[in-house]
């Protein structure tokens, strides 16, 4: 990695802020266009809302999803004309992913049923897929179709939905889910130093100003001191700190707001495993989606809530409340599971970058590049609202606006999407016994070669060792001691490392709200 010294007044084409997975994008997309590029992240790469989303890769039928489909589409065809384009963009995305990265994807059967007086009719959903299918590459089909309610409730999942005699039937099509995002994330910022992007996580970047020639100057901090690198383009790419961002620079006026973040809180549950399979996908008792998804590790996983955040971005956290409303929607949407708080494994939550939008309470779902020009800040672009799933043609996107603007520097080159594997040890022991897929030497491999700098880099966003398993303390300290040499621990830091992985999981995926939960009853 290029040292933080070493980067004082170098100039780049572009600089990227935010290492999430479409700032990661779009710097893979900007080098392979010959750009040279500076990507920086004050924390690690995708260790904000990309690593804490649904992890859902859908076929755009929720952006169909409407109180009353045929009224609301008639009498506001711009809204089709939206909802079209993102359904067709979902399409192609689920279909390049499952086709390039299927390694990195888990196949399941989505199943959404339908009652008799619900929102939605039969006829909805057969038109529905019938447009999806029509809109996206024949290559990775749906499989759709709809059964009677009577043979669909003899399948797993499905026999544990509430009001089965006013089931009508059961739409069926195939889904997929990221196995875990920070991994797209990762894979993407490594191909970008492949083809010459400097890449930093730790670094906290700020607009400083803009020079006469048209150059921006950007801070640099990190651990270890700051300083100051330039380029004519700067992309905002910083997901729900964009607004922090933006304040950062030398407008002359404060900038307009651009981020409403909706938060999304998800409970982990373990089936039985005649159900790894099969997802559901209902309409919660507010009209809202609810999923029962599979995750990794055999868990299935359910959620979201849909609430606006103004708290904390830095400290986002399930609360007890939370996790109580995903647990009585479950027992509304499905009963025959018979959940309670005691089967909760572990929660995680998510704010999503959303569109602020006065005239949408809960943040508008469109994905938007702004231009801030206007706002004192030329030749900075922001995104807002890129789902997980779209990244690629996030990526796409904002390096054709960046065209726009200016030359590349350098010759293009050919991203290579494929996703980056461990390399085969078949000597070394596995970290975790019965699990071969990582093994002991792996851990050292990624700090030396995919920027890992903390344990909980490298159990989470690098191995996904901790959404597959439940970590023990001896497992966590038995990796701390594996990588101490190749990071310069001594016996205090790899203390100080345990510990904070055990934070981790203590907080932030089994938070106290859930244990006070359990108390109350």
């Amino acid at each position: 990695m290029t040292e933080r010294s070493d980067l004082n007044g170098q100039r780049f084409d572009v600089i990227v802020i935010g290492g999430g997975i479409n700032g990661a994008s779009s710097a893979q997309h900007l080098a392979a266009e010959g750009y040279s590029v500076l990507l920086a992240d004050k924390g690690d790469f995708a260790s904000g809302s990309s690593g804490r989303s649904t992890r859902m890769l859908h076929c755009g039928l929720r952006y169909f999803e409407t109180p009353n489909p045929v009224r609301d589409f008639l009498f506001s065809p711009s809204r089709f004309r939206t909802a079209l384009t993102m359904a067709r963009a979902s399409m192609e995305t689920r279909a390049e992913l499952a086709t390039d990265s299927s390694s990195r994807l888990v196949p399941y059967t989505l199943c959404f049923p339908v009652y008799k007086n619900g929102p939605y009719k039969p006829w909805h959903l057969d038109f529905g897929f019938k447009i999806l299918g029509a809109l996206g590459p024949k290559s990775v089909p749906l499989d759709y179709r709809r059964l009677p309610a009577r043979e669909a409730c003899e399948l797993p999942l499905v026999s544990a939905l509430a009001a089965q005699e006013q089931l009508l039937s059961v739409a069926m099509f195939r889904e997929y889910m990221l196995d875990w995002p920070e991994r797209f994330c990762i894979d993407a910022v490594l191909d970008a130093e492949r083809m010459g992007a400097t890449v930093r996580n730790y670094t906290m970047a700020s607009l400083i100003e803009r020079d006469a020639q048209g150059f921006w100057h950007v801070g640099l901090t990190d651990a270890d001191g700051a300083v100051s690198v330039t380029a004519p383009v700067v992309l905002n790419m910083a997901g729900i700190w964009i607004d922090q961002v933006n304040r950062t620079g030398t407008a002359e006026r404060e900038p307009a707001r651009l981020i409403i973040g909706t938060k999304g809180s998800h409970i982990v549950v373990q089936l039985p495993p005649e159900y790894r399979d099969y997802g559901i996908a209902a309409v919660n008792s507010i009209g809202e989606p609810h999923y029962c998804l599979p995750s990794q590790g055999g868990y299935h996983h359910i959620g979201p809530t849909e609430t606006v955040y103004e708290g904390d971005i830095d400290y986002i956290r399930v609360t007890q409340n939370e996790v109580a409303f995903l647990l009585a929607e479950t027992k509304h949407v499905l009963p025959g599971l018979g959940l309670d708080e005691t089967d909760v494994i572990y929660s995680w939550a998510g704010v999503r970058p959303l569109t602020f939008d006065p005239k949408v309470p809960k943040g508008n779902r469109s994905r938007e590049i702004h231009d801030l020009t206007a706002q004192g800040l030329p030749n900075v672009l922001a995104m807002t609202a890129g789902p997980v799933m779209s990244h690629r043609s996030a990526g796409r996107e904002m390096a054709a606006a960046v065209r726009r603007l200016a030359a590349p520097s350098g010759q293009a080159q050919t991203p290579d999407y494929r996703p980056r594997h461990l390399p085969e040890d078949t000597n070394a022991l596995p970290l975790i016994s019965g699990d071969e897929s990582v093994r002991v030497s792996h851990l050292g491999y990624v700090v030396e070669n995919e920027h890992a700098r903390e344990l909980d880099d490298i159990l989470f966003a690098r191995t996904g060792l901790g959404y597959r398993h439940r970590l023990t303390e001896a497992y966590v300290r038995k990796a701390a001691e594996a990588v101490s040499a190749h990071l310069g621990w001594d016996a205090g830091e790899i203390n100080r490392q345990v510990e904070a992985v055990t934070a981790r999981m203590s907080s932030t995926y089994q938070p106290a709200a859930l244990k006070g939960l359990r108390s109350a009853r």
